[in-house]
């Protein structure tokens, strides 16, 4: 690490303006790092363009490994859809939990992940996304292990919460760390690449759910599946660039954008923009100025905006359908098992995930959210209108294929990533360690609300109701994000930030 106590700069070469940035010490060191920048060779545009595009593989090794902790967060949220069954089942066998210990079983995580959202910003600033995942993956571990072990609900329930709180630093940390150390031409596919393995682990979840194990022993299996593998991955992978550069230790940043870009990469020049950003908003690492800097209207404008979205969303029945979804089906009346139907369910999110993946580059955010959001208010409504047929007429008797395709398809088009990238990438470096969690606690909030109050709206208006509200959600949320979210495919991060400035302005 290269100190930076001194007040005094050296340009490092005319055509690279470093000045309000590195040291003279600094620019040296750097120059030498990558290749065509020798000591004393200036380098031309010319030079610059012979330089090759950035490497992919070292990004996809890198999500790869952050992926895999979404595969733990999936399971994590799946577990109470194959669980719930069993704990209201009297004659099951092993523990027996009333509805309000069911409900709280569900939602409980979430109240852990927003407790811990509070304080994941301390780790996430002082220790980097890496650092704090490889505290967090081994806390995940034992959690499913104590679960096998407990035999008590409220031990149970105690274990869920704490599950929350390593839940909140997987989230917070990854993705994080997959927007900050991803090329701007491959960030959308890297980081919807996140939302596909916690779909995976949904989808395991419920197909484990299909077998011969019982709900302990799925926990155990997550907890050799889900957590190994990543902690040994971070363990050879550097900490994101960005953070590395607003702790001043520029040296390390450099070598970071080196090794996820590659050595035909011209990794000073998207360093020197990375610090240029920095310079201009100061690099504020410690908690209370980036508290500070979030007052500024540029914003506070987008953390407000994205709360509420973050909050509204789970009312569309994204956090509630997951957990009750055997449950769902049961109330269908459908004539397959309902937990071969939640696995299909399950299937059609990988595939939406996948797909959205694949063109989450090649097509605007805000389009593709109301596309996503629209579709998923109309598979909800036809689901309502089953419900209520169930209820009021039975006209639709025999068509239990409807409650299927419904909830498939709303599967298919709710896990579109958009509001997971905008999370990521409306704001600047200088406080990203700090908004993320606070936006994730708000995220939280939601999901132990929503899971909290759904028997409660169904009491009162019923499931056809319940699922109508949470059309009717959906399309308020389209209409919150394509008014006030600026659009921001195929942008850096610091462009998004100077675009935000710009519009803050006017």
């Amino acid at each position: 690490m290269v100190g930076m106590k001194g007040s005094e700069v050296a340009p490092d070469t005319d055509e690279i303006p470093v000045t309000q940035v590195l040291c003279a010490g600094d620019a040296e060191e750097v120059s030498k790092e990558v290749p065509g920048h020798q000591e004393g060779v200036k380098v031309t545009e010319g030079e610059r363009k012979v330089m090759g595009r950035p490497a992919i593989l070292p990004q996809i090794v890198a999500t790869s490994v952050a992926a895999m902790t979404q595969v733990d967060m999936g399971a994590v949220f799946a577990f109470p859809g194959v669980t719930l069954p069993y704990l209201l089942d009297s004659q099951a066998g092993d523990l027996l939990f009333t509805p309000a210990q069911v409900a709280l079983f569900a939602s409980i995580v979430y109240l852990g992940a927003m407790v811990g959202s509070l304080l994941a910003g301390i780790p996430l600033v002082r220790l980097g996304q890496r650092v704090t995942l490889l505290l967090a993956l081994p806390l995940s571990c034992v959690c499913w292990v104590l679960i096998y072990f407990a035999r008590t609900v409220w031990l149970i329930l105690a274990l869920r919460f704490i599950q929350g709180l390593s839940l909140s630093l997987l989230a917070n940390s990854s993705t994080t760390y997959v927007a900050e150390l991803s090329h701007s031409s491959v960030r959308g596919r890297l980081m919807s690449s996140l939302d596909l393995s916690r779909q995976l682990g949904m989808l395991f979840t419920f197909a484990l759910g299909t077998s011969s194990l019982t709900w302990r022993e799925i926990g155990l299996t997550f907890a050799f599946t889900n957590t190994i593998l990543p902690f040994i991955g971070f363990l050879f992978l550097p900490s994101s660039p960005r953070w590395l550069a607003t702790h001043r230790r520029n040296q390390e940043a450099l070598k970071s954008l080196v090794f996820f870009r590659g050595p035909n990469y011209d990794s000073q020049d998207e360093l020197i923009s990375i610090l240029d950003q920095l310079s201009d908003s100061g690099r504020n690492v410690r908690i209370i100025k980036q508290l500070k800097m979030m007052r500024e209207k540029s914003i506070l404008r987008y953390i407000i905006i994205m709360s509420f979205v973050l909050f509204m969303m789970h009312f569309n029945g994204v956090s509630v359908i997951p957990a009750y979804i055997v449950v769902i089906m049961n109330q269908a009346n459908v004539q397959m098992s309902s937990f071969l139907a939640a696995v299909i369910v399950g299937a059609t999110r990988v595939v939406g995930t996948f797909f959205f993946t694949l063109i989450i580059d090649r097509m605007n955010r805000k389009p593709l959210l109301s596309l996503t959001s629209l579709t998923c208010a109309v598979c909800l409504m036809l689901l309502g209108g089953y419900f209520y047929d169930q209820t009021h007429g039975q006209y639709m008797k025999g068509h239990d294929w409807l409650p299927i395709i419904s909830l498939a398809l709303y599967a298919f088009s709710s896990v579109s990533p958009v509001i997971s990238l905008l999370r990521s990438e409306l704001f600047p470096t200088s406080v990203r360690s700090t908004v993320v969690p606070i936006l994730y606690t708000t995220f939280f909030i939601g999901a132990f609300a929503s899971l909290q109050v759904y028997s409660l709206i169904e009491d009162a208006l019923g499931s056809f109701g319940a699922f109508w509200l949470f059309a009717g959600c959906n399309v308020l949320m389209v209409i919150i994000v394509v008014i006030t979210v600026p659009e921001t495919r195929g942008k850096t991060l610091e462009q998004i930030t100077e675009l935000q400035r710009k519009i803050s302005r006017s």
